[in-house]
């Protein structure tokens, strides 16, 4: 049988979530609690409103509805320290301190705190501190996924700069302009084109061509008949190199006109949108200096032919006074009534009429006093010079002339391929000296590396006109939409460069108001535990001096979450 020394040191161990049901069924708190714990939160919030909050610094973190019974005694000690003589006639503390000092007694009165702590200890343990530690962890694992989205980003950002960087340089450009670079560059083509025709001179490619020749005159042509021709197209450029001069096709010479002309039309519109206001007619309306060479008339009764009154006139005195200009003019009316004029074929009539319009030359020269018609200068040039450009343009500008070219390359260039393997390959080798050996000598006398050397100067010629570079070089000289294509490809690069670097500005601010809100989440998470740990303490102590010093143990779920958070 245990001594009562031995049952005074069992513990009394009480699950936390069930702690105030415990409390009720041992009537260590009445069953009316939580009526008369609201009762006190009421007049809690009553006092807090005129808490003389500049007392203390303390005041000014807590919020009422926050306010318990740890809090109370808290704001109650520093109201007895702050004012220590605040006691009236019946030794009782006045004013605030009075006011807290009766809600600190009902919190006493009954144990009811410890019915707080209870419901404060679950509510916390079961829902405020795993949602603040899942809110935690979800910006954790946001800011673990932003900065996987930075490295991304800023990884893409530096590929798609490479590759801008590799499209510039594989068109020789800097990146800076790409449209006025890209025509810069189209006029290395006379370089390329310079280059390529030293191949197709080249004693290699002639040797090539005249072994091909002699290769199809000797095989391919029948006795008595003549050979056809080969390789027309490439004995032509031999022949007739074409020049070297590029320029900007057709497309590029009708936008330019359009776009003169739209702005030779605007200047024009200006011009007629001056006010009348502005323009100086020259026209004095005085009507004292106006000479109407009017004189007097005399009227006469009607005479009753019909015509009305006239003015008898002198015919001798019109003849004296009229100018020679108009006595010649008379003196052909004579000879035409005489019959005497002769007649006048259309080729001795002189048409040669100009139109003048002074207005319009008096607006212009009161606009553009000391300019021209520069800019219908310009269009009407530029509509001129169009087919001497194209006379001038070289003709490896132009597709079907550079695959007439490309056709005789890669012919002879096919021959020459088939005949090195055929000379190299052992099992037909002896039968290739035997046709060697009845071959004509301008057949024999070319060794495979010979034919190798000329097959490397073909080839070269054939990648100095097909490559990418002098592709993309020509289709700008001849098409404006390629020109405007390659530079959008170009800047779509670019742009998408710097729409990355604006997505990492995004990220960054995304970033700080996580990090906001995770600083912000800490010090409520670790309110919560400090608070939890605090109620936690103040129970066992309280119950186990209500059982005679027995020491009291809750335990459950709350002393995991307790000691995992320190």
């Amino acid at each position: 049988m245990q001594n009562p020394e031995d049952i005074r040191n069992l513990p009394i161990d009480i699950t936390f979530s069930r702690l105030g049901e415990w409390l009720v069924d041992r009537k260590r708190i009445p069953a009316d609690w939580r009526k008369r714990l609201t009762s006190i939160r009421a007049r809690i919030s009553t006092a807090f409103a005129s808490l003389p909050k500049e007392t203390d610094p303390y005041f000014q973190t807590l919020d009422a509805e926050g306010i318990g019974y740890i809090e109370t005694k808290q704001i109650y000690d520093i109201l007895l320290r702050s004012n220590p003589e605040s006691r009236n006639i019946f030794g009782r503390l006045s004013g605030a301190a009075g006011v807290w000092e009766a809600i600190v007694h009902a919190f006493e009165k009954d144990h009811i705190y410890l019915g707080e702590a209870a419901q404060i200890m679950v509510q916390n343990v079961s829902y405020e501190i795993p949602y603040q530690k899942k809110q935690v962890q979800k910006i954790q694992q946001q800011l673990v996924e932003l900065e996987r989205k930075e490295a991304d980003i800023k990884r893409n950002a530096a590929l798609s700069a490479a590759k801008y960087a590799e499209a510039c340089q594989e068109l020789g450009l800097q990146g800076n302009n790409v449209r006025l670079e890209l025509i810069e560059t189209a006029k290395t083509l006379p370089s390329i084109f310079s280059k390529f025709l030293e191949v197709i001179i080249s004693d290699s490619v002639l040797r090539a061509m005249e072994y091909y020749s002699n290769f199809v005159r000797d095989a391919h042509t029948e006795k008595d008949k003549m050979p056809w021709a080969v390789l027309v197209n490439l004995r032509d450029v031999r022949e007739n190199p074409p020049c070297l001069n590029v320029s900007a096709g057709s497309d590029f010479l009708d936008s330019t006109n359009a776009q003169l002309s739209a702005h030779g039309t605007n200047k024009m519109s200006e011009i007629m949108d001056v006010p009348a206001d502005y323009i100086d007619w020259d026209i004095s309306v005085e009507s004292s200096q106006i000479d109407w060479d009017i004189g007097t008339v005399e009227e006469t009764d009607d005479t009753g032919n019909g015509l009305g009154p006239y003015e008898i006139v002198n015919a001798s005195e019109i003849l004296q006074n009229i100018s020679p200009t108009a006595a010649v003019g008379s003196d052909v009316i004579k000879k035409e009534e005489d019959g005497l004029v002769p007649e006048m074929s259309a080729s001795d009539i002189s048409w040669d009429i100009c139109v003048e319009n002074p207005q319009v030359d008096a607006v212009e020269d009161f606009i553009f006093p000391n300019k021209g018609m520069e800019s219908q200068t310009s269009v009407l040039d530029t509509k001129t010079l169009t087919p001497e450009i194209k006379e001038d343009r070289s003709q490896l500008l132009e597709t079907e002339y550079r695959n007439k070219i490309l056709d005789d390359l890669f012919e002879m260039k096919a021959f020459l391929n088939q005949r090195l393997m055929e000379l190299k390959n052992e099992e037909t080798l002896s039968l290739q000296h035997q046709v060697q050996a009845v071959a004509p000598f301008v057949l024999q006398q070319y060794t495979p590396d010979v034919i190798q050397a000329m097959l490397s100067d073909v080839s070269l010629a054939i990648s100095l006109l097909t490559n990418r570079k002098t592709q993309d070089l020509i289709m700008i000289l001849n098409s404006k939409r390629f020109l405007d294509r390659l530079v959008s490809t170009l800047e779509e690069k670019k742009h998408h460069e710097a729409k990355l670097k604006e997505g990492l500005k995004d990220l960054a601010v995304k970033r700080m108001e996580l990090q906001n809100s995770l600083s912000s989440f800490w010090p409520k998470q670790e309110a919560a535990l400090a608070k939890t740990r605090e109620l936690k303490k103040l129970c066992e102590n309280s119950l186990s001096s209500m059982f005679d010093g027995r020491p009291v143990n809750i335990i459950g779920e709350i002393n995991t979450l307790l000691s995992s958070s320190i």
